[in-house]
């Protein structure tokens, strides 16, 4: 007899119902999924668990140390897999986390989310939670998946358009090669990661995010006591203004050395490796900026919050190692 699939519910448009034309998690979600899977394709043993139910825009570092800490302590001998249910919005940021963070899981562990509450029409969280059933119970899998009308490497997840509801076809690094998942070849997904993470996550340092548009004023911008780092997720040259007839504080030049002066670091993601750089991009890293090279920002943001967060290693050896596929181009093949 095949063993348990442990079901982990956080809320998310998968757990919720419409109520008069309003969007919100349902209380008994969780049991719906299950019946409707169970419906369908007969009874099947799982064993359900709800960490917290929100909507995934509400979610934050206290969520993602709950789930991290749970996680650590599940005992994975006893499952076939586990499936964590997520609202689509934040899908991006809390599988990257889980894929860096377990990247040593010796089970298949699939987020699964949907675009539309269960039921309505045009939902595909019932598709994307049995699809994950079929695959654990397929067997031979093990590590982080997110799923989500296909399957995805977690660290390569970018957030999904704002229409369609749809998430890149193939990820992060745009990869159409077919022998290859997402651009990695399936003996490098097949093989085993060492476990590097050993204690519940706790985030008692925070990343700041910064997304740059035209006419940006860096003033706007003050670093807390908390705040340990910057991240700068620029245009896709990896670029930003450098040069502003609107004076100083709309350079990030000029932000990148407030921030250095008062310790705290700042880095920039995106950048390609062994490619001439724009001469904004080449001044943004002479006023001080780390370059993050060939990684997207959820991935670079959810890795520098465990990187200063963690005391095994330094920030810069995290940095620097591929945790779980999430630098593209390194190692792929």
């Amino acid at each position: 007899m095949s063993k348990k699939i442990l079901v982990i519910f956080t809320g998310g448009t998968i757990g919720s119902r419409i109520n008069a034309d309003t969007i919100n998690v349902d209380c008994d979600g969780k049991f719906r999924l299950t019946a409707d899977y169970e419906l369908i394709n007969g009874e099947r043993d799982f064993e359900c668990v709800q960490l917290f139910n929100i909507l995934s825009e509400n979610i934050s570092h206290c969520h993602w140390e709950k789930l991290t800490e749970y996680l650590l302590g599940v005992d994975t001998s006893k499952y076939s897999g586990i499936i964590i249910t997520h609202g689509s919005d934040t899908l991006a940021y809390t599988s990257a986390l889980l894929g860096m963070y377990f990247r040593h899981i010796d089970i298949p562990v699939f987020v699964v989310a949907s675009n539309k509450p269960l039921g309505e029409k045009g939902s595909n969280g019932l598709f994307n939670f049995t699809a994950a059933v079929k695959l654990i119970e397929k067997g031979g899998l093990h590590g982080v998946f997110t799923l989500y009308e296909k399957v995805m490497l977690p660290t390569r997840v970018i957030p999904a358009d704002t229409y369609w509801d749809r998430f890149t076809v193939y990820g992060f690094n745009g990869y159409d090669d077919h022998s290859l998942f997402m651009g990695v070849s399936l003996p490098m997904i097949e093989r085993t990661h060492d476990q590097l993470f050993f204690e519940p996550l706790r985030f008692e340092k925070e990343i700041m995010l910064i997304h740059t548009y035209p006419g940006m004023d860096f003033s706007c911008f003050v670093p807390s006591d908390k705040t340990a780092a910057v991240l700068i997720e620029p245009y896709h040259s990896a670029t930003a203004c450098v040069n502003s007839n609107r004076g100083d504080s709309y350079t990030l030049t000029n932000f990148i050395k407030r921030c250095i002066s008062s310790g705290v670091m700042v880095y920039i993601c995106g950048v390609k490796k062994n490619e001439a750089m724009y001469d904004t991009l080449s001044r943004i890293i002479k006023a001080g900026s780390i370059p993050l090279y060939s990684i997207s920002g959820p991935a670079a943001y959810m890795k520098l919050l465990i990187a200063y967060n963690q005391d095994r290693m330094s920030v810069k050896e995290i940095m620097d190692t591929n945790l779980y596929f999430e630098i593209v181009g390194k190692n792929i093949r």
